[in-house]
Parts: C-alpha cells; sequence; structure tokens
C-alpha cells in the first residue's frame, strides 16, 4: 500500500490502488485490526500515509494517517460531510442528519445551540454530582472479587451522568436506557430510533413547560432564541448529544484503564500524585481512543494531502489514532507517560469547526470516574490475559465488550501488555 510522492517539479500526482495488507482479511481495517489498531496504522503513517485502501466492507477509501496532514485535513473545506437527506415523504425522525452530516454554514447554525450548554464553566458544575455517582457505584460494588468493569461501573457512571446532564427522570430512564443500548449494538435499530426520537421530543417539550439548567433546557432556550434552526433540526441535535456521550465515554474509559494496567510504573506515579489526573487524562486519550477515524468525507475536488492528490468524489478517512502516535509530533509515541507535556495536542476529539462540542464533558467524567477508582481499588489487576479480551464494533469505533477485573490482594492477575 504505497501512496505516490510529489512528482518532478514538486507537482503531486495521484497514487495506484493499493494491495490490501497481508492477513487483514482483504482490508487493513479487518482482522485484527480492532485489538491492534496502533500496529496496523504505524505501518501505514510510516510507508504510505496517504494510502489508498479498501475497508472491511470492500468501498474504497482514502487513509490519512500523519499528524500534520491529518490536522490540515480537519481544517479543509474541500473535505465535506455533507450528507443526503433521508427521502422526502416519510415523517422526520431523530438521528436523520446530525452534526457529522453537515459542512458550515449550515453546520455552524446548528452546533450553534450547544455551545453555550458545553462551555467548560458550565459543565464544571457537574463535578460534584458525577463524583458522588462515582463514589456510590463503586461503593457498592466493594473492593474484593471480581468485576467486569464495563457493565459493573462504566456503563452505569456514564448513563447516570447523561441523565443529570440532560435531566432525564426516573420514569424515562430504561426506556431511554434501552434505546440507547439497542443503537450501539445495532439491535432493533428501527424500534430504538423510534424509540429516541419519542424520549428526545417528550424531554423538549417537558422543558418548555418546567424549564431548568440541565444541557436539554440550555439547548432549548438558544433555539427559541436563534430562529434559525428547525425543529427536526433541534431534535437530530440533543438526540446525537445524548447517544455520542454515551458509548464513547464508556469505551474510553475502559482502554484508559487497560492502559493504566498494562502501564504499571505510570499507574503507581498516578495512585502517587492524582493531582496529575487532568494532564494524564490527555495522555491516556492520546495513547488510545475508541475512535481510530474521523466520520468519512468526500473531496469534493481534487484535493493534495501530503504529497498525493485525492481525486474529487473520493471517500476520506483522518486517522486520528495514527496521527496521536506520529513520532514527528509526539516524541517516544509509543511510551505512555502521564506528564508528558504536549499530551493535549492530540487529535481524539477532531479540530477545527467538527471539534467535539462534548470534550469538556468527556474530560470531567474521565478524570472523576478514574479519581474515584484510583481511591476505592487500591488493587486492582486484569482477571484474563489481555490477548483474551474481546473487542467489538467495527473499525471506525471500537468497543470492548468487557474488562474483567479482580480487586483487591491476593495472586497476581495476568498482566496486561
Amino acid at each position: 500500500m504505497a501512496s505516490t510522492p510529489a512528482g518532478r517539479a514538486g507537482v503531486p500526482r495521484p497514487a495506484p490502488p493499493a494491495a490490501p495488507a497481508r492477513g487483514t482479511e482483504g482490508s487493513p481495517l479487518g482482522g485484527g485490526f480492532l485489538a491492534h489498531p496502533d500496529e496496523v496504522l504505524a505501518g501505514l503513517r510510516e510507508r504510505c500515509p496517504v494510502a489508498r485502501v479498501t475497508t472491511p466492507a470492500g468501498r474504497p477509501v482514502w487513509l490519512v494517517t500523519r499528524e500534520a496532514d491529518v490536522r490540515a485535513a480537519f481544517l479543509d473545506p474541500r473535505l465535506s460531510l455533507r450528507s443526503t437527506p433521508p427521502a422526502p415523504g416519510r415523517p422526520h425522525r431523530a438521528m436523520d442528519l446530525t452534526l457529522v452530516n453537515y459542512d458550515p454554514p449550515d453546520h455552524t447554525r446548528i452546533r450553534r445551540l450547544a455551545a453555550p450548554a458545553f462551555a467548560p464553566g458550565r459543565i464544571a458544575a457537574y463535578r460534584p454530582r458525577a463524583a458522588e455517582l462515582a463514589d456510590e457505584l463503586l461503593a457498592a460494588l466493594g473492593s474484593t472479587g471480581a468485576v467486569d468493569l464495563i457493565t459493573g461501573f462504566a456503563e452505569p457512571f456514564a448513563f447516570a451522568v447523561l441523565r443529570e446532564v440532560f435531566g432525564f427522570g426516573d420514569e424515562t430512564a430504561p426506556r431511554l436506557h434501552r434505546a440507547v443500548g439497542d443503537l450501539i449494538r445495532h439491535t432493533d435499530a428501527e424500534r430504538a430510533l423510534d424509540e429516541l426520537d419519542a424520549i428526545v421530543r417528550a424531554r423538549i417539550a417537558d422543558c418548555r413547560e418546567h424549564p431548568g439548567e440541565d444541557v436539554t433546557s440550555s439547548v432549548l432556550r438558544a433555539w427559541e432564541a436563534s430562529g434559525q434552526v428547525t425543529e427536526a433540526e433541534l431534535v437530530d441535535l440533543l438526540a446525537m448529544l445524548v447517544l455520542a456521550g454515551f458509548d464513547s465515554t464508556v469505551q474510553m474509559l475502559g482502554m484508559a484503564v487497560l492502559a493504566l494496567l498494562g502501564h504499571p510504573a505510570e499507574l503507581a506515579r498516578l495512585r502517587a500524585a492524582p493531582e496529575l489526573l487532568p494532564g494524564a487524562v490527555d495522555e491516556l486519550l492520546r495513547w488510545d481512543t475508541p475512535g481510530p477515524f474521523g466520520t468519512r468525507r468526500v473531496a469534493l475536488a481534487d484535493v493534495e494531502i501530503g504529497g498525493t492528490v485525492v481525486p474529487a468524489g473520493s471517500g476520506v478517512l483522518l486517522s486520528v489514532a495514527a496521527a496521536n502516535r506520529d513520532p514527528r509530533s509526539h516524541p517516544d509515541p509509543d511510551r505512555l507517560d502521564l506528564t508528558r507535556p504536549d499530551a493535549a495536542r492530540h487529535l481524539t476529539f477532531g479540530a477545527g469547526p467538527h471539534y467535539c462540542p462534548g470534550a469538556p464533558l468527556a474530560r470531567l467524567e474521565l478524570t472523576v470516574a478514574l479519581a474515584a477508582l484510583l481511591r476505592h481499588w487500591p488493587d486492582v489487576r486484569l482477571a484474563v490475559p489481555v490477548t483474551e479480551l474481546a473487542w467489538g464494533g467495527g473499525f471506525q469505533h471500537r468497543r470492548l465488550e468487557a474488562l474483567p477485573l479482580l480487586l483487591g490482594t491476593g495472586r497476581a492477575g495476568p498482566e496486561a501488555a
């Protein structure tokens, strides 16, 4: 899979189609990619940083892996996210089009509704309650025995914070949990979308009658003041924020704990100095991510990226995971260093107009959850070898199906790697 460097006199020329990577079922993004994306992406980044590959479904796409190229591409308006609206004739439903389906100025017009609600200062107000929720869940689990971090703590914690932030009441919680879970696991997705649509519309109606200080109320107030966004776009925006804010946090928390268990010296360092947590969270976000790529873009014209011309009409994937391990931007990138000075330069939340609006909340949840885990679980280790961990999802959103742990003193568990 070699991309073609710039031609004579600095004129770039298109790369030929690349051969599939060996041992990856015809695509470098298939096979063992979910468990070891860094290994696949490092090879691409160093040998063919702008490569034409196929996805596991057989779709051709241009894969961009060097940090400078990825960062510049995030800012390039010729790489479009715009999607075709649903066919006319059926009623609108939540998630028909979300923020990642728009380019500016429509993207800017809609995203503006969420900006005040997710301002870092406003999100910081949820820290005390998030800490209480984490402590309550961990106290119930105890500090000895076996536990699955994902189902035992990460999922209930992220869902409880989601309810607090968006203002969903007890009567709605079971329906919302089922709908979000089914959408994440692609189980009865049509029914789940209908359910999520009904839940979001009901929450909007409730906020009209009983406005509060939660995110839903804040977004609704901005919508009413704007006059530039349709109600369908409002429903899409809130549904996307709810869905995106759940599983990504669950998975990032699991991957962060897995990384710490695989680096016991860094874990001990963090236990001894928990004040390092804010910077450590950025390093953990750099180290691994559930979403190795930004949303697929389409080139609106021939676009030169890293000396290679990507033809108009081509699909483009920007690999944030590869960029986060690029030695040109992060010295010694394959070493986890919780005090890395440049860790916050990671691209896990994207860059430019589509920078993740929920980044302040994600950082808060990770910081609060890890601080609580350090306090409640002074002795924790993997219950199985790291090679036996099951990975699911797809190449654009990896999922740890479980993270089985052993708590308390006793025989050392398998070493993470």
